[in-house]
């Protein structure tokens, strides 16, 4: 997670404390474009797709 963090940080301007970023996960409040960069940083596609 620390490096996630970090790429975050250094990517898009977040706050490069864990802590914050655990918090968010745990409560359940990341925002869908924070979900995006997060995806990003780690090196996923967030694909919307109909399901079957």
């Amino acid at each position: 997670m620390g490096e996630a963090v970090k790429r975050l940080a250094e990517g898009y301007g977040w706050s490069d404390s864990v802590p914050n970023l655990s918090g968010k996960l745990r409560r359940g409040s990341l925002r869908y474009g924070e979900a995006v960069e997060l995806a990003d940083v780690l090196g996923y596609d967030i694909i919307w797709q109909k399901r079957r």
